[in-house]
């Protein structure tokens, strides 16, 4: 029998609103449309002045088998700037050719005035604009996406790319910077309330589509035994859970909610958890180190200047994204010196003669660089030296490789990976001045610094010097530390006028236990590698805050525009976060603060015939 419900046009029941606060999806309200896809009478229908549910069904480019891959085509000489150069218009501006999808609310969209608009498209718009020139939007499909790239009709490509470990070796992906989710819908009064208790039931997908490709392997990675109907359009699907055909409704989060139009009824619920995570970023053709580069350097600019949080904010409703699913890239050093103009990046391509791939698969011995750092003051070696030796080895373990330590590399390191005489550096600050000679990958770790308080106080942050004692200890050998404490104060208390800050200046690790303890000052504030080794010596008298400061990316260096070797280091550090050994080996170096945050991509965790797992 068919189940149908009357509402009054706003009433939304509390059981709805529990089972979809964690997310608020406004696919709550698919039922409207299921019931009038479903041809029931008026009477069956929500009624109200609810928005009518749209009957036109625009099937988007994700729902269709994936095209066969493109011929293999010669790879280009000259980067997709050397074009853009060559595009001028007559406002003497470049011309930006980008390939992007029509049809995918929110991401991008044509509008009835013929305009480009989407979360997406906004992003694209902002990183053209930023390099001084004109968009030109061309539409592309899933069947053509990848040609249009290939052939060079395109300069880059943007609109749910998912970034993947399962890509043709033609293009590569800029970080990414949107995490999607492939998640199950179910009636509000069915039984189960995450993904995991779908085990032994039916659930609807479409055929070919993303949502299908995410229950499959899910569903082979987790043992899980489920009975599976496929329908070739999201409305037949959308039929069979208010038919009660299915149990619950495999697809992607977005696509369903913007295919439900903006009705208030409940009826449906949102399981916990996720098939797959989607990572999105923009694809380029590989190797073609001018595009990534300014990308890369744009998408950070949208972070650090909030732009792209205002982005969001236009797409998104706050109370609809899950934190982690929104993605800032991180800001490396030096950005905002890099005012490099589009005629300072070269137009041809450079290709390393040999990635480190081979070395690896050769059997020849790892060549590290960036270890042998001098002790601190204390005497202490810093935390990162372990951390750092560990993560490498660990590596190396999973590649099969031998490590051979570089003797004197520590400060050298961009040297020695631009001549070819070391193979990878750790423990090295991303930063745009060397981004000419050398790559980045894996950011692991983060300097920068940290609060020590007395043990019993309850100092956990800035927002305690609203009120009592405000004295800072800082290093007398650190010219930075009180000013950025001072600006930290501000950023909570904006009416906070300065000279109430007093800067006690110490000369010793031993002094600022002991200004802390004694309380001469209310905290210390200091290079959190330096306070970590005094701190863990000194539990019983500090402690210091979760918070880190002024935080700034550590990872890997490595050879300049070796994309395979790049994937390869990313892709071994998500196994390992994957795998719980990233976490056990941050915990045991640091005990403080949390391990970062790493996406993972889908796919194989076997890159170029090397393993990364355990």
């Amino acid at each position: 029998m068919r189940r149908t419900e009357q509402h009054d046009g706003m009433v939304v029941s509390d059981r709805m609103i529990a089972g979809f606060s964690r997310i608020g999806l406004v696919a709550a309200f698919m039922l409207i449309a299921a019931f009038a896809l479903a041809g029931l009478p008026p009477s069956a229908h929500a009624q109200g002045n609810n928005t009518p549910i749209p009957l036109v069904t625009i099937a988007p480019p994700t729902l269709v088998p994936p095209p066969p891959s493109p011929e293999p085509t010669a790879l280009p000489a000259d980067s997709a700037l050397a074009r853009i150069k060559n595009r001028v218009g007559s406002n003497n501006k470049p011309t930006v050719i980008v390939g992007i999808p029509y049809n995918i609310m929110p991401f991008a969209h044509i509008t009835d005035t013929g305009a480009v608009e989407g979360f997406e498209a906004d992003i694209a718009r902002a990183i053209v604009e930023d390099w001084g020139a004109d968009v030109q939007w061309q539409q592309v499909t899933s069947a053509n996406a990848m040609q249009l790239l290939l052939s060079g009709q395109i300069d880059f490509l943007i609109g749910k790319q998912m970034v993947t470990r399962n890509v043709q070796s033609e293009i590569e992906f800029s970080t990414p910077y949107f995490a999607n989710r492939q998640v199950a819908l179910a009636l509000v009064d069915a039984p189960q309330q995450n993904i995991t208790d779908l085990g032994g039931q039916t659930v609807g997908v479409v055929i070919g589509s993303r949502s299908e490709e995410a229950l499959t392997t899910w569903v082979e990675a987790n043992g899980q035994q489920v009975n599976v109907n496929r329908y070739p359009m999201l409305d037949d699907a959308i039929r069979a859970l208010a038919d009660k055909q299915i149990v619950a409704l495999v697809g992607d989060r977005w696509e369903l909610d913007q295919r439900v139009g903006g009705g208030k009824v409940g009826g449906i619920k949102l399981l916990g958890g996720a098939f797959r995570i989607e990572p999105y970023g923009i694809a380029i053709i590989r190797h073609d180190d001018s595009m990534r580069t300014l990308i890369e350097r744009t998408l950070q600019r949208l972070t650090k200047s909030d732009r792209l949080n205002q982005i969001y904010d236009r797409w998104f409703n706050k109370n609809d994204l899950l934190p982690e699913d929104k993605l800032l890239p991180r800001v490396w050093l030096k950005l905002e010196a890099d005012q490099r103009g589009l005629d300072a990046f070269a137009n041809n391509i450079f290709r390393p003669d040999q990635s480190i791939i081979e070395r690896i698969k050769s059997g020849q011995p790892l060549r590290v660089a960036g270890l042998g750092s001098p002790v601190l003051p204390s005497g202490a070696q810093s935390p990162l030296e372990g951390f750092s030796r560990a993560m490498i080895e660990e590596m190396a373990r999973r590649w099969g490789a031998t490590v051979n330590y570089l003797p004197d590399s520590y400060g050298h390191e961009v040297d020695l990976l631009a001549s070819g005489q070391a193979d990878i550096g750790v423990g090295l600050p991303a930063t745009w001045d060397t981004v000419d000679r050398i790559d980045y990958a894996g950011i692991y770790a983060q300097s920068g610094y940290r609060m020590m308080a007395r043990v019993g106080s309850s100092v956990q942050s800035f927002a305690a010097f609203s009120e009592g004692r405000r004295e800072i200890g800082v290093f007398a050998d650190d010219p930075n530390g009180f000013a950025i404490a001072t600006a930290l104060v501000k950023s909570v208390y904006p009416d906070f006028v300065e000279g109430n800050l007093k800067e006690i200046r110490l000369g010793s690790e031993q002094d600022a236990i002991d200004a802390v303890f004694n309380n001469n000052v209310r905290v210390f504030f200091g290079d959190a590698f330096r306070l970590i080794p005094i701190a863990s010596a000194n539990t019983a008298k500090v402690y210091l805050t979760d918070t880190l400061y002024d935080a700034r990316p550590i990872g890997f260096g490595l050879p300049r525009n070796d994309t395979d070797f790049r994937e390869l280091i990313d892709v071994t550090l998500q196994e390992m976060v994957k795998d719980g050994t990233y976490q056990q080996l941050f915990t045991q170096t640091f005990n403080v603060g949390n391990p970062l945050a790493v996406v993972q991509w889908p796919g194989t965790p076997t890159m170029f015939g090397i393993k990364t797992t355990k």
